[in-house]
C-alpha cells in the first residue's frame, strides 16, 4: 500500500479519472454484519454481499414460500442463500439444487432472472439451460423446472421482494 499525500488524499497514480480510487475499507471501518451475515443497506455506496459470510438460513422458521415446499427443498438438499434484501431495488438469492430437483409449477409477483452458474436444468416448456445461461421470467408467469443430472447452482435476481404462488 503507498502512502497517502496531504489531507489523506492518495497519488496521482492510485486516483481513478474522477478522483481517488475506490479502497476496500478497513477492518475498524465496517459495521457489524446482520441477520444471516447480511451487511447492512446504505443509501449511498456498495451494498457487497460476500458469499462465504452468509450463513444458510433455516426457512423452516420463516418460510419465504409455502412450507411444504421449503421442508421438502430442504429434505432432498436444496438450499439457498439471501443477498440483497432491497438494496438498491434488488433482491437476490444464491442457490443449490441436487441433480433431479424438481421445483413445482409457480408464479411470482415480480419479475425475476435466473441466472445458471454450475450445472443446468430443463424449465417446464422443455428449454434447457446450461452453465451461464439465464432467463427472464415476467411477474404472473407460471414455471417450474428440474435440476440437471449434475444439479444446479444460480442466482435469481428479482427487482422486488416476491411472494409465490404454487399453481
Amino acid at each position: 500500500m503507498s502512502e497517502r499525500g496531504e489531507a489523506g488524499i492518495p497519488p496521482s497514480s492510485e486516483r481513478g479519472p474522477s478522483g481517488p480510487a475506490p479502497q476496500a475499507p478497513r477492518a475498524e471501518e465496517m459495521s457489524e454484519r446482520g441477520e444471516a451475515g447480511i451487511p447492512p443497506s446504505s443509501e449511498r455506496g456498495p451494498s457487497y454481499f460476500v458469499l462465504d459470510e452468509i450463513g444458510w438460513p433455516d426457512e423452516t422458521q420463516a418460510p419465504t414460500a409455502p412450507l411444504e415446499l421449503v421442508e421438502h427443498a430442504h429434505r432432498l438438499g436444496a438450499r439457498r442463500k439471501f443477498l440483497a434484501r432491497g438494496e438498491g431495488g434488488f433482491f437476490s438469492q444464491y442457490s443449490e439444487f441436487p441433480a433431479g430437483y424438481t421445483v413445482p409449477g409457480h408464479s411470482h409477483d415480480h419479475d425475476e432472472m435466473i441466472v445458471v452458474l454450475d450445472g443446468s436444468c430443463t424449465m417446464s416448456d422443455g428449454q434447457v439451460l446450461g452453465t451461464f445461461d439465464s432467463v427472464v421470467l415476467r411477474a404472473g408467469f407460471e414455471y417450474g423446472f428440474t435440476a440437471g443430472p449434475d444439479g444446479m447452482t444460480f442466482l435469481t435476481i428479482r427487482r422486488g421482494k416476491s411472494t409465490t404462488t404454487i399453481t
